[in-house]
């Protein structure tokens, strides 16, 4: 929530509910900027003047904390969030690999040239990396399995399929 004057407005975002009750004094960001955030967040392409109306301040305050964000790596870029499953009923699997240390950087670089890896993850526990991958079938899983995790270093996986998402990820839709 951003006050100004008797002014209230209530951007309410998963931003907020993250940050809420974080030392207001560790964050590069207070309330106003938060509110900007989540505004972008829900749309990316909103104006600085509808933005600036929205939250009740001038188009240069907007301007001028939106770059500032920008400059420091806050906000990354713009991009448009796009639905995979719509488009191609994905499959998506999560895929646990225990790998022999002295070959870790090879089966990482040999996994992210992979068209079907989304995301890549250096875990702790019983595994050393998490793949998330997005399949067009149960064949092409099985056969990324057969072919890209039986290279040299990967001492054994587990593949798990999501069948539902209750909070799904919005960057790849599923």
């Amino acid at each position: 929530m951003y006050a100004k004057g008797d002014c209230m407005v209530n951007l309410k975002c998963d931003l907020m509910n993250r940050w809420k009750g974080m030392d207001k004094i560790l964050p590069q960001v207070d309330d106003l900027d938060l509110s900007i955030l989540c505004a972008l967040k829900e749309n990316a392409r909103i104006s600085n003047s509808e933005l600036a109306k929205i939250l009740n301040v001038s188009e240069t305050t907007i301007r001028r904390r939106i770059k500032n964000m920008e400059e420091k790596g806050i906000i990354r870029g713009y991009t448009a969030l796009i639905n995979f499953y719509v488009i191609e009923n994905s499959i998506k699997a999560f895929i646990y690999l225990k790998v022999d240390k002295r070959n870790l950087g090879d089966v990482v670089k040999a996994l992210m040239n992979e068209r079907r890896v989304v995301t890549l993850y250096r875990i702790l526990g019983d595994y050393d990396l998490l793949c998330e991958g997005l399949f067009l079938s149960m064949k092409e899983l099985q056969e990324f399995v057969d072919k890209n995790l039986k290279i040299p270093g990967i001492i054994s996986t587990v593949t798990h399929i999501v069948s539902k998402a209750y909070i799904p990820c919005e960057w790849i839709g599923i």
